[in-house]
């Protein structure tokens, strides 16, 4: 089966929005692009999420993002959160060094 792979590029306005609201001095911040994958002669696809992966000296943690850009998935805790309890969770993190 043949498929066709689309890159989602990571939307502008939640870098922003992390960029000015969470202290990065102890965190390093990595933004992963999405895809969109097409199953060929079908109705079918998959949508890989966006990923963030924010780690400091302790700790790493893994945040998936898909299209409701206002909550966030935690596969570590198997919990979805909202973006502004993500943006405390960070900023305590940066704290945690």
């Amino acid at each position: 089966m043949k498929t066709t792979i689309e890159n989602l590029e990571f939307p502008c306005e939640i870098k922003k929005k992390l960029k000015m609201k969470v202290s990065m001095g102890n965190l390093e911040v990595e933004f992963i692009d999405g895809h969109l994958i097409k199953f060929d002669k079908t109705n079918l696809s998959v949508q890989e999420p966006y990923k963030i992966i924010v780690s400091n000296k302790k700790n790493t943690l893994i945040a998936l993002l898909y299209d409701n850009k206002d909550k966030i998935y935690l596969p570590s805790d198997n919990a979805i959160i909202s973006l502004t309890k993500y943006i405390s969770l960070l900023n305590t993190m940066n704290k945690m060094y």
